[in-house]
């Protein structure tokens, strides 16, 4: 059973629609970037000696020992290894992909480690906001940027590092790192945390799977346009 998040009717159409024009941006990029990173590789295979050119490498035992196989089971969560996720990465629409594809339809999988306490999850975070999914205010957007949750659950802060933004009605994205950071203050409470600060972001589930953590909620915007929110790390 699967807890479902998303908005439904035109939200299901438009949501595609705002991706295919964010594809459409990231093929192009990619079209004037691969040629370089071809001509890097052909580079670097030419510099590397022929098979004929080298001395045959015996093998220790070592080498040819087989790795010691893992202990089966499934992969331990962050709380169970203590170890933090933080991630200071910048994110881009690959990231999101478990959320535009899935989740924001299909809701949380069944199977998934839900998180329902604050000690794990501070630090950093990448972010997806997407606004007006039922296109009522032509406002269509995804913005991409980076979310530092510290504090405790009586008093949390989050700390909104602006990356950028692509709009759908202009097909096009404008760089936000000169932006100055939004700050929301708030509480953790059923499960979940809220944040208000120019708007008010909620962030409902918490959840890992598969060695990555997840957070999905949505987010009221002082101009009233309503937008849903993903994060993801590592």
């Amino acid at each position: 059973m699967r807890s479902n998040i998303s908005s439904t009717g035109r939200g299901k159409k438009i949501l595609p629609a705002i991706l295919i024009a964010a594809n459409v941006i990231m093929l192009v990029v990619g079209i004037f970037t691969i040629p370089p990173n071809l001509r890097a590789e052909a580079e670097k295979e030419s510099s590397v000696p022929r098979a004929e050119q080298t001395s045959p490498v015996t093998p220790s035992p070592e080498d040819e020992a087989p790795p010691a196989s893992a202990e089966s089971g499934g992969v331990p969560s962050s709380e169970e290894t203590g170890v933090s996720l933080s991630t200071e990465e910048r994110p881009d629409l690959e990231d999101f992909l478990w959320y535009t594809e899935d989740v924001a339809y299909d809701g949380v999988p069944s199977d998934a480690n839900i998180i329902d306490s604050i000690g794990s999850l501070t630090g950093g975070w990448k972010a997806l906001i997407i606004y007006d999914t039922d296109n009522e205010y032509d406002a269509g957007a995804m913005e991409f940027l980076n979310i530092a949750l510290a504090g405790t659950p009586e008093s949390l802060s989050l700390t909104l590092d602006w990356y950028s933004i692509f709009w759908s009605n202009e097909g096009e994205s404008f760089d936000e790192t000169d932006m100055e950071d939004g700050v929301f203050f708030g509480k953790w409470e059923n499960g979940g945390l809220w944040a208000s600060g120019a708007g008010t972001i909620r962030l409902k589930q918490f959840y890992e799977q598969n060695g990555k953590q997840y957070a999905v909620g949505t987010m009221d915007t002082p101009d009233g346009i309503p937008a849903l929110v993903a994060l993801v790390r590592p």
